[in-house]
């Protein structure tokens, strides 16, 4: 008997059990997804369409909305300014206009129906500012409008003694509205002989012929 047979024969068994390589263990096969099926594609590309309605639903309203508005804006604006020159013409009319002009001119001369003719003047005037101050509120102007409008208006209404002295009078009525906040500075510092400077600035003066020149010493002679 060889030795290395003899050897290998009396070998520990737990040696042999070392140098046995250890099985290979596959990995578990990895399942493919499941096939979606027809109805699922459909459904996804019914909602899918569904989103993109909705989307389309959206930009629409806010074109509507802001459509809306401009409108709602354009007609509160026109209203404003009938309002205005429903205030003009009844300024205009002969009876109306004496008292207003006394109340330019001579405001201590006013009797007690004229000074109500002019109340009522400055009550509709009040009431067309508070109607842009509505503009305002409702989101169709903003507070610098607001404001403007007051400044270029105010000096042609409230430029005289009598109407700043009226304007005095309604601030209990108004204290904290915009009417007091925006409009009270302003006529506050309009000067009082503006409209007496204004109508003095419209009339015209006749106009006077051409002065003749003298004839010379030349012109004289011959």
């Amino acid at each position: 008997m060889k030795l290395p047979a003899f050897l290998s024969r009396v070998r520990l068994p737990g040696a042999a059990r070392a140098n046995t390589p250890e099985p290979v263990i596959a990995p578990a096969p990895v399942e493919a997804p499941p096939a979606r099926s027809r109805t699922e594609r459909l459904s996804q590309w019914l909602a899918l369409g569904a989103n993109i309605g909705v989307l389309l639903g959206l930009i629409i309203l806010i074109v509507e909305v802001r459509q809306n508005a401009a409108l709602s804006r354009a007609a509160m604006e026109q209203q404003k300014n009938d309002f205005l020159a429903e205030i003009e013409l009844y300024i205009a009319k002969p009876e109306i206009s004496d008292a207003w002009i006394k109340s330019i001119r001579h405001p201590e001369d006013l009797t007690e129906p004229e000074m109500r003719t002019m109340d009522g003047i400055l009550v509709a005037l009040m009431l067309q500012w508070d109607h842009r101050f509505q503009m305002e509120a409702a989101g169709l102007a903003s507070r610098e409008e607001a404001r403007q409008h007051v400044l270029n208006s105010a000096p042609y209404y409230f430029g005289s003694r009598f109407a700043k002295n009226w304007w005095s009078l309604q601030a209990s009525g108004w204290e904290g509205t915009p009417m007091m906040e925006v409009a009270s500075p302003i006529v506050d510092g309009v000067d009082d002989t503006f409209l007496a400077t204004y109508l003095d600035s419209m009339r015209l003066h006749p106009i006077e012929p051409p002065v003749e020149a003298a004839p010379s010493v030349q012109d004289a002679t011959q």
